[in-house]
C-alpha cells in the first residue's frame, strides 16, 4: 500500500502538474458602498458605476466633476496567508487611490486604462479587510484629456476584480497588467516568427528554480507545439524571458478570416513540478502596410478602411457599460459592414479589444490627448504613461494596427483668442515636443504597427511640421457641416495629396447630426433630418472610394453619445451618430449595410417617416430603398415599380391615395431578399376638414417634420398661405447663422421638443386657416431666441425710445382682430430660450375662418409652431 502511495504521488507531480499554487480570479463588483464628497450620502452600488450617468443629461446645472469614495469588506481566508494579492482595475476615471485597512497602496493617473496594485502588505489574512478607493475626476491640468467634446464620467466604470498567486508568478502589478508580450516580427504566407516574452516575479523569501512552459494552440484548438525554458529566480527579483518560436504555413488573421492562435503559459517549480501560476492570451497573424497611392495593405492585398468612431456611453448608463453591451456594439458595427473601428478618443474596455480580434475588425486606438496640451512635465508624462499602458496592454491584439496619440490637438489654440503671440508659441512649441516623445515612444514599444493623428481643417499642422510626425494622418473633415460644400471634401483631399504626395491619409470623422424625429424631402445642412445624414454620408463615401490615396475612413460617430457642452436639438448629446444613444438604428445604419455588405441586402428607409404627407392627390409619395442589388422591385396592391440603384439607393415616387398601405421591396433571383415597411398617406389640404377628428399641428418656420416621441404628434413642415387652405401670410424663416437651417442652435428649456421651438418664422403679421365656423382652441409655441434681448416694458418708454432700444421685442397677439395678448415680451415674461405655449379659444363666424394677428410694438413678432383644434 505504501508503494502504491509514493507511486500515486509522482505520477501527480509528473506530466499532469501539481495544480493547488495556481491563481485565482475573481470579480469583486457587488456590495460596494459609495458616496460623494459634495453630500456624504451612502448608497449601495454595483461595479460598472459612474456617478454621472443623470447629472450630465439634467438641465441647468452642471454634471459633478469632483471625488467619490466606494468602500467595502473583503474577507481573505486564512490559507492565504503566504500568498500574493492584487488588485486589478479595467478602468476608473480618472485620479484613484486604493487604501486598505486605511493604508494607501497605490495612486494611478488617467480613466481609460487598467492598473493593478500589490495589496499583499496590507492584508490580514483570516479577517474581514476594509478596501476603500477614492476615485477623483476633477479637471486637472496635469492629466489629459483637458478638453473634449464628450464627458468625463468619474466612477469606477469598468471590471474589479481579487487576483491570488503564489509567492512565484507573472508580473501582474505592472503597466501591462501581467500580459505576456507576443510579437510577431515576421509574418508571410509560408510561416511567421513569433516571440514571446514573460516576466515572472519571485516574492518568495528563498530563491527558485523554475520551469517556463509555453503551449501553443493553433485556430481550431489543435496544440502545435510546447517550449520550455529553465531558469533561477532569486528572492525579491524579476526577469523577464523571451521565447522564439517559428509557426509554419500559418492561418492568417483577417476581418474576413478572423484566426486566432492561443498561448497558454505555466511556471512550475523545477524541483517539485508544481505548477505556480498560469495564464493565456490569444494572437494572430498579419501583416499590413499603408502606401500614398494605393492604401492599406493586408496580407499582401489592399483593403479600403470603412468603418466608425465609438464612444463608450449608452442612455442611462453613462460610460459603466457591463461587457455585453461593449460585445453588443461592436457586432452591430461588424453587422453594419464595417472593417474598421476606432476607439475615440481613448482606449476602451478589454473586452472591445477581445470583441474586435473575434470579429475581424481592424482597429486604431488611441489616448485622450485632445484639443489641448499643458505646458508641464508631468501632463507630458502622463500622456507618455497612457500611450505605454495602452499599447502594453493590448499588444497582443491583431485587430489592433493602429496607436493614435492625439486629436484636433491645436483646436483649443485656434478658437482661443485670449492667447498672447508668446503664448500661442509655446504651446505649439510644447504640443510639437510632446508629439516627438510619444511618437518615439511609441516605436520603441511596437515599431511594426502605424502611428497617427488625427487633424481638424487648418494648416496649422502643416505649418508647424506636427503633421509630419506620425506615419500616417488622419483627417477630421466636415465638409457641408462646419464648413461649406460637400464637394469641398474632395477638392481638400486633392490638395492636400499633392503638396504631400507620400503621406497617406485617412478620414477619422465626418458626419452631421440627425434627429430621428425631423423627416424632409428637401434636406439642407443644419436641419438634423436624417435626409441630410443620407446625403452627406453618400457623398462622402462617394468620394473616398474615388481616391485610392484615401486608405480609409471611420464615420463620426457609431452612436450619439453624451457630451454636456451640447445643446443642437438634443440638448447635452452630440447626435452624429448612425445610431441612436440607445442603439436604435438610424437609416444612415442601413446605408452603410448597403453599401458594404456583400450578402444581398434591402431595406425601405424612413422607419422613423411612416406617415407621409402629400399636398394634393396628384402628389407622388418619395420612398427610399436601400440595396446592394443592381435593381430593386417596389410593389403595392396596385402598383409594381422596378428602380436602378445607384450608390446603394434606389429611388421611387409612387401615387399613393389616402390612407395605409403595404410597401414590400426585393431583389431579384439568384438570392432574392426582401423587406416590408407600411405607411400611412395623409393629404395635407383635406386636414382642416378633418379637425373635429384631429387637431392639426405645424412646425412654423421650417421644411421640415417633427414627431413627438412622448405622443407620436406628428408636427408637419410649414407652408405659404393660400386661400382656402392655412399657412403664414407674410415673415421670413428665423436663422442665427444664415448658413445652417436650424434656427437657434441653443437648448430650450423646459421642453423636451427643442426643434420646435428652435425654428420660427420672424417678422409675421398674420398665420390664417379657413376653417369652417365653429369654436376652436389655438395653441402658439414661442420662445425668445436671443440671449441679449431688452427686458424693458414699452409702456415704460415713450415711441422714439421704444425703437431705438436695441434687442427690445414686444407684440401683441389678435385673433380675427379681437386681442387676446397685449405687449408679449417673451424675455421680460419668460427669460430668453424658454418654451412658452399659449393657448386661445376662438369662434370662426360665418366663412372668416381663424386669423391669428401678430402686431408689432417694438422689435419682430415671432412664432415657433402652432395647433388648431375644434371644440
Amino acid at each position: 500500500m505504501r508503494y502504491f502511495l509514493i507511486a500515486f504521488l509522482a505520477f501527480l507531480l509528473s506530466g499532469n502538474h501539481f495544480l493547488m499554487a495556481q491563481r485565482e480570479d475573481q470579480l469583486l463588483n457587488k456590495n460596494w458602498n459609495f458616496s460623494l464628497d459634495r453630500d456624504q450620502e451612502i448608497t449601495e452600488v454595483s461595479i460598472p458605476h459612474t456617478w454621472n450617468a443623470k447629472d450630465a443629461f439634467t438641465e441647468g446645472s452642471q454634471y459633478y466633476r469632483g471625488k467619490g469614495t466606494y468602500s467595502r469588506q473583503l474577507k481573505i481566508p486564512k490559507k492565504w496567508q503566504q500568498k500574493s494579492i492584487f488588485l486589478k482595475f479595467e478602468g476608473s476615471n480618472q485620479l484613484t487611490r486604493v487604501f486598505v485597512n486605511e493604508q494607501l497602496l497605490g495612486e494611478h493617473i488617467g480613466g481609460y486604462t487598467g492598473f493593478i496594485f500589490d495589496i499583499t502588505s496590507a492584508i490580514h489574512a483570516g479577517e474581514e479587510n476594509i478596501l476603500r478607493v477614492e476615485v477623483d475626476n476633477t479637471h486637472n491640468n496635469d492629466i489629459p484629456p483637458l478638453d473634449a467634446d464628450f464627458n468625463f464620467y468619474g466612477g469606477i466604470y469598468r471590471d474589479v476584480s481579487l487576483i491570488v498567486t503564489g509567492p512565484v508568478h507573472f508580473n501582474l502589478a505592472s503597466e501591462s497588467l501581467g500580459n505576456l508580450l507576443i510579437k510577431t516580427p515576421e509574418v508571410n504566407l509560408e510561416e511567421a516568427e513569433i516571440s514571446i516574452e514573460s516576466t515572472l516575479v519571485n516574492d518568495a523569501k528563498t530563491s527558485k528554480k523554475i520551469s517556463l512552459e509555453l503551449s501553443i494552440f493553433d485556430p481550431t484548438g489543435k496544440k502545435i507545439k510546447t517550449l520550455r525554458k529553465i531558469t533561477n529566480l532569486g528572492s525579491g527579483t524579476s526577469k523577464s524571458i523571451p521565447i522564439m518560436h517559428r509557426i509554419t504555413s500559418p492561418q492568417l488573421w483577417s476581418p474576413d478570416h478572423p484566426n486566432l492562435y492561443r498561448v497558454e503559459a505555466k511556471i512550475y517549480d523545477a524541483k517539485t513540478n508544481m505548477t505556480l501560476d498560469k495564464q493565456t492570451s490569444n494572437f494572430g497573424l498579419r501583416w499590413f502596410s499603408v502606401d500614398a497611392e494605393e492604401g492599406f495593405i493586408l496580407n499582401g492585398k489592399p483593403i479600403k478602411l470603412i468603418g466608425a468612431n465609438r464612444h463608450q456611453d449608452v442612455t442611462g448608463l453613462g460610460n459603466a457599460l457591463p461587457n455585453d453591451q461593449h460585445h453588443s456594439d461592436y457586432k452591430t458595427i461588424k453587422e453594419m459592414g464595417a472593417n474598421v473601428i476606432r476607439t475615440a478618443h481613448y482606449p476602451q474596455d478589454p473586452e472591445v479589444y477581445k470583441t474586435c480580434d473575434e470579429l475581424g475588425l481592424l482597429v486604431w486606438s488611441e489616448v485622450p490627448v485632445i484639443n489641448d496640451v499643458t505646458n508641464s512635465e508631468a501632463y507630458h508624462q502622463n500622456a507618455l504613461q497612457m500611450q505605454r499602458e495602452q499599447i502594453l496592454q493590448f499588444y497582443n491584439h491583431p485587430s489592433v494596427v493602429i496607436w493614435g496619440y492625439m486629436n484636433e490637438i491645436f483646436i483649443q489654440l485656434i478658437f482661443n483668442p485670449k492667447e498672447t503671440e508668446a503664448e500661442t508659441q509655446d504651446k505649439i512649441q510644447t504640443t510639437v515636443a510632446l508629439a516627438k516623445k510619444l511618437e518615439m515612444e511609441t516605436k520603441r514599444l511596437d515599431p511594426n504597427r502605424l502611428t497617427v493623428m488625427a487633424l481638424h481643417e487648418n494648416e496649422i499642422y502643416n505649418e508647424t511640421g506636427i503633421a509630419d510626425i506620425p506615419d500616417v494622418i488622419g483627417w477630421n473633415l466636415y465638409f457641408g457641416w462646419y464648413s461649406p460644400g460637400l464637394d469641398s471634401f474632395g477638392k481638400f483631399l486633392d490638395d492636400q495629396h499633392s503638396r504631400y504626395p507620400n503621406r497617406p491619409l485617412f478620414i477619422s470623422e465626418y458626419g452631421p447630426g440627425s434627429d430621428t424625429r425631423l423627416q424632409t424631402n428637401q434636406p439642407k445642412p443644419w436641419d438634423y433630418s436624417e435626409a441630410y445624414q443620407l446625403k452627406l454620408h453618400k457623398s462622402y463615401i462617394n468620394q473616398v472610394e474615388e481616391r485610392d490615396f484615401v486608405f480609409g475612413m471611420t464615420a463620426w460617430n457609431f452612436a450619439d453619445f453624451g457630451s454636456d457642452i451640447r445643446q443642437d436639438s438634443r440638448p447635452f448629446i452630440n447626435q452624429k451618430g448612425l445610431v441612436n444613444m440607445d442603439r436604435s438604428k438610424k437609416d444612415i445604419y442601413y446605408y452603410y449595410q448597403a453599401r458594404l455588405l456583400e450578402e444581398p441586402f434591402i431595406y425601405i428607409a424612413g422607419e422613423n417617416n411612416e406617415t407621409r404627407y402629400i399636398q394634393n392627390k396628384k402628389d407622388t409619395v418619395e420612398v427610399v430603398v436601400f440595396s446592394n442589388a443592381e435593381k430593386v422591385q417596389l410593389s403595392t396592391k396596385t402598383q409594381n415599380l422596378e428602380a436602378a440603384v445607384k450608390n446603394g439607393i434606389a429611388r421611387f415616387y409612387m401615387e399613393l391615395t389616402e390612407g395605409e398601405h403595404q410597401l414590400i421591396a426585393k431583389t431579384e433571383d439568384p438570392n432574392p431578399v426582401s423587406f416590408t415597411r407600411n405607411l400611412k398617406v395623409k393629404n395635407r389640404s383635406h386636414l382642416l376638414e378633418k379637425l373635429n377628428k384631429e387637431a392639426l399641428r405645424v412646425n412654423v418656420g421650417t421644411h421640415v417634420y417633427f414627431k413627438d416621441e412622448s405622443n407620436n404628434d406628428i408636427w408637419i413642415s410649414d407652408q405659404h398661405y393660400q386661400k382656402g387652405s392655412f399657412g403664414y401670410v407674410d415673415g421670413e424663416v428665423y436663422l442665427k447663422n444664415a448658413g445652417k437651417f436650424q434656427g437657434t442652435a441653443s437648448a430650450i428649456s423646459g421642453t423636451e421638443n427643442d426643434p420646435l421651438y428652435q425654428t420660427m418664422r420672424e417678422g409675421l403679421s398674420a398665420y390664417k386657416f379657413d376653417v369652417q365656423k365653429g369654436q376652436y382652441k389655438i395653441t402658439l409655441l414661442l420662445t425668445e431666441p436671443e440671449y441679449n434681448v431688452s427686458t424693458e416694458n414699452i409702456y415704460n418708454l415713450n415711441e422714439v425710445r421704444a425703437k431705438a432700444i436695441e434687442g427690445l421685442r414686444s407684440f401683441d397677439i389678435s385673433i380675427n382682430n379681437t386681442l387676446y395678448k397685449k405687449d408679449l415680451n417673451l424675455a421680460r415674461d419668460y427669460g430668453p430660450l424658454k418654451a412658452v405655449k399659449l393657448s386661445f379659444e376662438a369662434e370662426a363666424r360665418n366663412d372668416e375662418g381663424i386669423n391669428i394677428q401678430f402686431s408689432p410694438n417694438a422689435g419682430k413678432a415671432l412664432l415657433s409652431g402652432i395647433q388648431i383644434e375644434k371644440l
